[in-house]
C-alpha cells in the first residue's frame, strides 16, 4: 500500500496522458469511494450508488470522447501552420524532416535537458529560458500535429506526414 502511496503521481500522470486514461482513473477512484462511503449500506443502496457511478462514469466518458473529436476533426490548414510557428520551432520542424528516423529527442536526466535532432544538439544552453523557448517550440510541433509523441514520458516525438509537408514549404 505504500508503493501505491509513493507512487500515485506518477499514476496519475501518466493517466493524464490519454482520454482513456482520465476515464479509467476516475473510474478506479469512484469505485475505491464508493466501498469505503457504501460498505455497509443495504443491497438497494449499493446497487443504487452502482447504477449512478456506471451512467456517470459513462456520460463523462461520452462527453470527454465528443469534445476530442470535435477537436480533431476541425483540422487546420497546412499552409496556415507555418505562420503561427515560432522560429525555434521551425528549425526543430526542419531538422526532424532531415532527420534519418524522422524524430526528435527531448531528454532529462538529472538536472540536465537536451533537445536534439538530426544528430544536432538544439538546446546549446542550459538557461531556463532556452528551456523554455525550445519547449514551447516542440510544444507547438504537437499542437499543429505536425509531430507526434512516441512512448508514455514525453521524450521522444516523430515527424508527421503533415510536417514534411510543412517542413518543405518553410523558409
Amino acid at each position: 500500500m505504500d508503493k501505491l502511496i509513493e507512487s500515485l503521481p506518477e499514476i496519475i500522470t501518466a493517466a493524464a496522458q490519454s482520454y482513456l486514461g482520465i476515464l479509467a482513473l476516475l473510474s478506479v477512484s469512484l469505485s475505491v469511494l464508493a466501498y469505503f462511503f457504501f460498505a455497509k449500506a443495504s443491497e438497494k443502496v449499493k446497487v443504487g450508488i452502482f447504477v449512478l457511478l456506471v451512467v456517470g462514469v459513462f456520460g463523462f466518458g461520452g462527453a470527454m470522447f465528443r469534445v476530442s473529436t470535435d477537436a480533431s476533426l476541425s483540422p487546420q490548414p497546412v499552409g496556415d501552420s507555418t505562420a503561427s510557428l515560432s522560429d525555434e520551432a521551425k528549425i526543430l520542424l526542419k531538422e526532424a524532416a532531415l532527420d534519418p528516423g524522422g524524430l526528435v529527442l527531448f531528454e532529462r536526466y538529472g538536472s540536465s535537458v537536451d533537445l536534439h535532432s538530426n544528430d544536432k544538439s538544439l538546446l546549446t544552453s542550459k538557461d531556463p529560458r532556452a528551456l523554455a523557448v525550445w519547449e514551447s517550440a516542440l510544444q507547438e510541433l504537437v499542437k499543429h500535429d505536425l509531430i507526434v509523441a512516441r512512448g508514455d514520458r514525453g521524450e521522444v516525438f516523430e515527424i508527421t506526414k503533415k510536417g514534411y509537408d510543412v517542413a518543405e514549404r518553410t523558409d
